[in-house]
């Protein structure tokens, strides 16, 4: 082996150029790596990097139920991806592969599942992409499978048919070329101009090749789909609802019966074959969003509808009424379907949650089985509880509506809605003040640890309600008790921010008329307000100026004075029991200190210079450290130890929310403009700044530091970025990064780099090779030594082969097989024993005896007479760098063969030697993978030593590599 000195000369010249041309299909999917890795790690965040999202189930798209074997398997459409659950125990099976475009309709066939997307219809199999339909000038949004050999799918007034077989025949393990698997339509009906948009389409059993198409006009017509013909246009639905659309449609057990569902809450029973409808019914709750049949076996035939207001109708087929009502979801009902021969129900909506329901009591009633469910909606506030990063609560509102969860960061499964059913027991003097029925949005959220099991710690706020709710996050339910300030105490408003102390016994509420009231939070007992202002000491408010003391005749108690002159917007309580508060109003733009104890007023921190500033809108504490965002978009940064603000970032729009990491050296915002900004508080600047589509609502940080949670407006979802400075050493520090100019879009894919090189258009190249791109292994400077990221165990099997196979031998030759039963017809060859065929059968065995395959040495040797191998082509070619990932992806016997297998003594010549030790000047001048350079450079100098020592050309090589510096 040679000796490579740690500091190195860096690299005269540049590779060579390919000269050859590609079509512009071929170019965009054989891009150089380099350029790619390079590409994305300028459109991505400096610090972190999408991870997952937590805490989704479900959209607003109706669920696709599937029946393999004894087990049922539900496919659900989560935003730009799909997920499969087993309906079982509706435990995940797994997750489908994240699209650039969000799902449209979806269906399944078999194992195969079928997505529309903006422009394509894709199959896949599992994770792998079978095939793609294109032909839809429109987004597909209906999709319907006929049997396992076609398709069809509507976009507005379009329908087109495809067939299932071509994809359906792959094998979908292999690789398909995107080209090939790209399918045009077989067939489009065309329907009349005034059958409007496609609704729905229903396969009735036993209709061979028909399938009933519905429209957006309230017509339904019969289709044959091999002929493209219309059969029959029902005329049994115009004489009532003539112009109300059909919202769905659903087959029945019964062969010619199907039910369709109208906008109006008509439901109609209709005989297809004679084009009549049986009966009707009305549903009361509005629009009839989806319909389905029970089918197991039960003498009360059922039917089921869904209906916008989160409710699903049972009714009773027999005596054609309701049979009874159930709440089921917060949103519409999007599908509802039983599972085949079982009196299970399985019902979702867009309050991102699935449940099954089960009819198993003796008057045919439903009751809740089990679930799964996420965040209803937006989450306003989340944080993290418990120990390590296992779990987190989260507030936030839904279609106006309020709701606290507890989302699992292991286990999906572990999701729970905290249940409201204590508001009915609640007494009147509690819904007092503005207490609507419902919970509205959270708006603030507190929480306390240490009391998990004595009594309920967790206190929000919600958006115009007087009375701050009191949560168990033992019991995952609202605690009966409520925390309502007195009217004739500065009560009456809405509360703003809520604040729990660090021992749990405590809790502190701020209210939009700047009014402060203490609580106990045990017993629900109001402590009195912040401040106790007593005779003839300062108030706060006035300036010093002392406050009056009253005659003594009065007996009327003045007002106790309120804490601040506007709306509450932060509210903490410190580990040494003091209260920290800010307002939102203009003049009041400072951090008040109170004492939670006494309510005695303890000093003021201005955040700006003068008596008027930017009206602040929330604050996050750290320890002494306290982060407000002000009206103008700056970020001040207070000490409560110096009484003064130590830092102030400026971010030019006002923050949603803020967030320290656990160290307490970065302080994260979310900006209104969509923008997320890290700063590092020692170093007083920002290292990261990106910007999402959608603005983040919340965010905060594991208690780990590991990763970092965002919530945003349009999605029910949790991202999770991972800070990758703790998960890839290699990357540098992030103050010795330049600081970001302007935000990067992380949800956009960058430019091409510029002077990306073309590669050329080369049959034998192998496209599963994957280009040298930046990793760990890349060196930090060209005059350093970089080793690659292989276990040394692999470089050390491929130096020193022979002892390893050595060392793999058999130590005992193989026993023989025991001999065969003596009632066995047996036969010899020679003296060795061996089964005798049947009588007969001696030459229809020797027939069907397969030809004896060839050895590897026969097959390498065929293969170099008609084209060369792949290394001895990349050598020629000069591509240093995918030879070398040729070598890297090789075993130990693959590497030694790939370096005899060129030269002279392979059928070559002295050229290809002369190329191989170009390769290993070039890769040693780069200074990466040094030890597997060196163990190859060793290999190939032992194995073609006598032919260098005999070419001067080679010998002159030989010596500018050793002497490369």
């Amino acid at each position: 082996m040679l000796a490579k000195k740690l500091w190195l000369k860096q690299r005269e010249g540049n590779e060579p150029e390919e000269t050859g041309k590609e079509p512009p299909l071929k170019q965009a999917r054989r891009t150089d790596g380099r350029a790619v890795a390079a590409t994305l790690r300028a459109r991505e965040s400096a610090l972190f990097r999408p991870v997952r999202s937590i805490g989704a189930v479900i959209d607003s798209l109706p669920f696709s139920l599937q029946t393999l074997g004894d087990t049922s398997f539900l496919t659900a459409s989560v935003g730009r991806g799909f997920r499969v659950f087993e309906c079982n125990k509706l435990k995940l099976s797994y997750i489908g592969p994240r699209f650039n475009e969000k799902v449209r309709a979806l269906v399944t066939v078999g194992e195969t599942i079928i997505t529309a997307l903006k422009s394509d219809i894709v199959v896949w199999h599992k994770l792998t992409e079978v095939g793609r339909f294109r032909g839809h000038h429109f987004s597909a949004t209906v999709l319907c499978a006929v049997g396992s050999t076609y398709l069809l799918s509507a976009a507005k007034h379009e329908l087109i048919l495809w067939q299932l077989s071509d994809i359906g025949n792959r094998d979908a393990e292999t690789s398909i070329d995107s080209e090939k698997s790209i399918l045009g339509p077989l067939g489009r009906p065309k329907l009349s101009q005034t059958f409007g948009e496609v609704s729905c389409i229903c396969h009735p059993p036993t209709y061979l090749n028909k399938v009933l198409v519905a429209g957006s006009g309230g017509q339904l017509e019969l289709w044959n789909i091999r002929s493209m013909e219309r059969i029959h246009s029902f005329k049994c639905l115009s004489t009532s609802d003539s112009q109300v659309p059909i919202t769905s449609m659903k087959e029945a057990n019964a062969l010619d019966v199907v039910a369709i569902g109208f906008a109006t809450g008509r439901i109609a029973l209709m005989n297809i074959r004679e084009d009549r409808i049986l009966f009707e019914l009305q549903q009361a709750q509005g629009r009839v969003t989806c319909l389905s049949f029970r089918s197991d076996d039960n003498s009360m035939p059922q039917l089921v509808s869904g209906a916008p207001s989160g409710d699903f109708v049972v009714w009773d087929l027999e005596k054609r009424r309701m049979h009874h009502l159930r709440e089921a979801h917060r949103g519409p009902i999007t599908s509802a379907q039983f599972l085949p021969k079982e009196p299970l129900l399985i019902t979702s909506s867009n309050d991102n949650a699935v449940k099954m329901w089960i009819f198993d009591t003796a008057d045919g009633m439903s009751r809740y089985l089990k679930g799964r469910c996420g965040c209803p909606g937006p989450a306003h506030r989340l944080q993290f509880y418990g120990e390590g990063d296992r779990e987190l609560i989260v507030g936030g509102g839904f279609q106006g509506a309020g709701f606290l969860s507890k989302i699992s960061f292991i286990q999906d499964q572990q999701n729970q809605e905290y249940s409201q059913a204590s508001l009915k027991k609640m007494d009147s003097r509690t819904k007092e003040g503005g207490f609507p029925g419902a919970l509205p949005p959270v708006i603030d959220m507190a929480v306390c640890e240490v009391r998990h099991y004595d009594w309920p710690s967790v206190v929000t706020a919600h958006n115009g309600l007087h009375t701050a709710m009191v949560w168990s996050a033992f019991n995952k339910a609202l605690s009966t008790t409520a925390l309502t300030p007195p009217v004739e105490l500065n009560g009456g408003s809405p509360v703003s921010a809520v604040a729990v102390s660090s021992c749990g016994n405590y809790c502190v509420l701020g209210l939009e008329n700047g009014a402060l009231h203490r609580f106990n939070l045990q017993s629900g007992l109001h402590r009195g307000t912040i401040p106790k202002v007593a005779e003839g000491e300062p108030d706060p408010n006035s300036f010093g100026v002392k406050v009056p003391k009253r005659p003594a005749m009065a007996k009327v108690p003045a007002a106790p004075p309120r804490a601040h002159q506007g709306r509450v917007c932060g509210l903490i309580v410190t580990n040494n029991a003091q209260v920290v508060s800010i307002a939102s109003h203009p003049k009041e733009c400072c951090l008040k200190l109170w004492n939670l104890g006494s309510h005695e007023f303890l000093e003021q921190i201005m955040l700006v210079k003068g008596k008027q500033g930017p009206s602040c809108s929330l604050m996050r504490s750290f320890g002494a450290l306290f982060a407000v965002c002000l009206g103008d978009g700056s970020l001040p940064v207070a000490d409560l130890n110096s009484k003064s603000v130590v830092r102030t970032f400026h971010c030019g729009v006002p923050a949603t929310d803020l967030a320290f990491a656990p160290d307490g050296r970065w302080l994260a915002a979310t900006l209104c403009d969509g923008g997320l900004r890290v700063f590092d508080l020692p170093a007083a600047r920002c290292i990261d700044s990106f910007i999402f589509a959608q603005p983040a609502m919340g965010l905060c940080f594991s208690p780990s530091g590991a990763f970092l949670m965002t919530t945003h407006a349009k999605n029910n979802s949790i991202q999770v970025w991972a800070n990758k400075f703790l998960f890839d050493p290699s990357l540098s520090a992030p103050l010795l990064r330049p600081e970001p100019e302007p935000p990067i879009n992380v949800e956009e894919p960058g430019p091409p780099e510029e002077g990306a090189a073309e590669e050329s258009n080369d049959e034998m190249e192998d496209d599963h090779i994957t280009p040298l791109g930046q990793s760990s292994t890349t060196p930090l400077d060209i005059s350093l030594l970089t080793l690659s990221d292989v276990p040394p165990a692999k470089v050390l099997a491929t130096l020193h082969l022979d002892l390893v196979k050595e060392r793999n031998k058999l130590k005992e030759p193989p026993k023989p097989l025991p001999n065969a039963p003596f009632f066995l017809p047996t036969a010899h060859e020679g003296v060795t024993p061996r089964f005798a065929a049947p009588l007969g059968e001696e030459e229809n065995d020797a027939a069907m005896e397969p030809a004896q395959r060839p050895s590897l040495f026969e097959e390498l040797t065929a293969k170099a007479d008609v084209a060369s191998l792949p290394f001895q082509t990349m050598l020629r070619k000069q591509r240093y760098d995918k030879a070398l990932e040729f070598l890297k992806s090789q075993t130990p016997s693959g590497v030694h063969l790939a370096l005899e297998q060129i030269g002279p003594m392979a059928s070559g010549d002295d050229l290809e030697l002369q190329e191989g030790l170009k390769f290993f000047l070039h890769h040693v001048t780069q200074s990466h993978f040094a030890d597997e350079v060196q163990a190859y450079l060793s290999l190939f100098l032992a194995a073609h030593g006598e032919e260098i020592a005999a070419s001067k050309e080679l010998q002159a090589l030989c010596a500018e590599l050793a002497t490369a510096q």
